[in-house]
């Protein structure tokens, strides 16, 4: 059995990523435990496990609750991981940031690429085994993932189709990509989602609301088109699982 671990900064990664490893897996095959890490001797369960009698491939999702404690999370508990064979580790947090925002007030290419190459450094310095981690940006948002995979929120709402959105506050959906476009791409999420007269503030019930309608088919979409290279990174380094 492979064992793969995946720190994110929050529940909406958490929940975005457990949904994703389902969908892609197609429920097969797979086990995955999600937990807590949000001080370092604070471990523990949360109620999202999903168990499989023989799974070819375990893996561990852990929320650690701030976006500038992925990477210290990783290295506290990496030589546990590794003990516990797991193979590789893959972090994953917003882009977008207090320590972003105080260094540029929309998005700067050379302000992401620091922080990229901050991470890597990091990494390469302090880590154990700085060949199996991997440290992974969602750019600005996770929220332009979502964004990105546009179709989603017909299913929410039938009104919200790529034209409609177009019409009313000019975005072509079917175009963009939200990743260069967006600084914060969860205001857009709320901008489309008040055209249906809904409301989205990252709680635990938006998420599970949009995750639920994502396919397989959308995340193949998203990995395939000029859209959200960040989300093609993180599909990537999960690879080769299947």
């Amino acid at each position: 059995m492979r064992k793969i671990a995946i720190f994110v900064e929050g529940q909406t990664e958490l929940i975005t990523v457990r949904e994703f490893l389902l969908r892609e897996f197609n429920w097969n095959g797979i086990e995955i435990q999600c937990r807590t890490f949000y001080k370092k001797s604070d471990f523990k369960k949360v109620p999202y496990d999903v168990s499989c009698p023989n799974p070819e491939v375990h893996f561990q999702i852990i929320n650690v609750g701030n976006d500038e404690s992925v990477l210290t999370r990783i290295l506290q508990r990496e030589k546990y991981m590794w003990n516990s064979d797991y193979e590789k580790i893959i972090g994953l947090r917003d882009m977008y940031s207090k320590a972003y925002r105080e260094d540029a007030s929309q998005i700067n290419n050379k302000v992401t690429e620091k922080f990229i190459k901050g991470a890597a450094e990091t990494i390469k310095n302090k880590a154990k085994s700085p060949e199996k981690i991997k440290m992974c940006f969602a750019i600005m948002e996770i929220e332009a993932w979502f964004l990105g995979m546009y179709k989603v929120f017909e299913k929410l709402d039938n009104r919200l189709t790529a034209q409609y959105i177009k019409e009313q506050i000019g975005i072509d959906m079917e175009y963009v990509d939200p990743q260069t476009e967006f600084f914060h791409p969860a205001n857009e999420m709320e901008n489309i989602y008040k055209l249906a007269g809904m409301s989205y503030d990252k709680h635990k019930g938006d998420i599970e609301a949009i995750v639920k309608h994502l396919s397989k088919d959308d995340y193949t979409y998203l990995h395939n088109s000029h859209k959200c290279n960040s989300f093609k990174i993180f599909y990537d380094s999960l690879s080769p699982l299947e």
